[in-house]
């Protein structure tokens, strides 16, 4: 696991509490803080989700043909009237 892997598991295990203990006592600022702290955890997860579909390098990435069916640069551009 990454450094930011246990950033955010430190944000959700201080967050959860913090957010319980300061709204159960009335202390409003401090609930909005583990509040806040819980969603940076949730955040970090989505980006995690985000990033995770996403190839990994050389090794996942998308190669061009080397012998395409069909190039875009083999054809002129016609002209009609909708694209004048």
């Amino acid at each position: 696991m990454t450094s930011k892997h246990w950033l955010s598991l430190l944000c959700l295990l201080a967050g959860i509490p913090l957010a319980a203990w300061g709204l159960a006592s009335g202390m409003l600022l401090v609930g909005l803080a583990g509040i806040g702290l819980v969603f940076v955890f949730v955040a970090m997860v989505f980006q995690w989700i985000a990033g995770a579909s996403r190839p990994m390098g050389a090794a996942g990435a998308i190669k061009p043909s080397t012998n395409p069916a069909w190039s875009m640069k083999d054809e002129p551009v016609r002209q009609t009237e909708t694209n004048r």
